[in-house]
């Protein structure tokens, strides 16, 4: 499970767990989950327009929690 943070447009803030998020071809920001059988589902998507920058949470070979910045074009994926 991942924990991500959406910087929005207008100034606000969305915090999310879910198994991965990816940003799609459309440039929007989605959140899926997986089941027991390994199926991944969208549980979540926000519209590019709406997202300023996006990050997940990640621990530092220091031991100290960070949120990483995710690319701002182009797909990616992050668990």
């Amino acid at each position: 499970m991942g924990i991500f943070l959406l910087e929005m447009t207008d100034g606000s803030e969305m915090i999310l767990t879910a198994g991965r998020a990816t940003r799609t071809e459309t440039g929007d920001v989605a959140f899926e989950y997986v089941d027991a059988r390994g199926n991944w589902s969208r549980s979540c998507s926000v519209h590019s327009a709406q997202v300023k920058t996006a990050y997940a949470r990640r621990v530092g070979e220091d031991g100290v929690a960070r949120w990483v910045p995710q690319l701002s074009a182009g797909r990616w994926w992050a668990y």
